[in-house]
């Protein structure tokens, strides 16, 4: 009879236990002052994005549907704009990424480039060694709006992507 009383009276204080056995595991150690330790996501030396929207500038009307690609690669950009297949009309600049900025969600951040080439189906021409900037925002790995100037004629652009939610 005591046997099973000690039996029993082990297993209610291991039952009770186990809840406070499983918190202790999980829980993340905090530093020596108490404050939480705040990590920021690091952003890939590679990424390819891609978003959908209305452009103007450059050679787009205003409203124009476009696409928009975005591949960062080792501190260096390349924006693509360009109209549905049917359309010849697109843009291209390339640069050098000025400032990563993330953003509050995970696969969102501002982009700041300098324009170092840009090149538009309007001309054959490939300015090269030219200047300008852009600025461009991605959230939830989505491109949603852009603002590209360059000192090439017609080559600033505006862009902005339809809702994706």
């Amino acid at each position: 009879m005591q046997f099973r009383v000690l039996i029993g009276l082990t297993t209610l204080i291991g039952a009770m236990g186990l809840p406070l056995w499983a918190q202790a595991t999980t829980q993340q150690k905090l530093p020596a002052t108490g404050a939480i330790a705040q990590t920021r996501p690091t952003t890939p030396s590679r990424q390819d994005l891609e978003g959908r929207g209305v452009a103007h500038g450059a050679v787009f009307s205003r409203g124009q549907n476009v696409n928009v690609s975005l591949n960062v690669n080792q501190g260096r950009y390349t924006f693509n704009m360009a109209q549905p297949p049917g359309n010849r009309n697109r843009v291209r600049y390339q640069g050098v990424v000025s400032r990563q900025t993330p953003g509050t969600t995970p696969n969102s951040f501002v982009l700041d480039g300098r324009v170092q080439t840009f090149d538009s189906s309007a001309s054959t021409r490939i300015f090269g060694n030219t200047t300008g900037t852009c600025r461009i925002e991605v959230f939830d790995a989505r491109v949603i709006s852009s603002t590209c100037r360059s000192v090439a004629p017609d080559s600033n652009t505006q862009f902005l992507g339809l809702e994706q939610f």
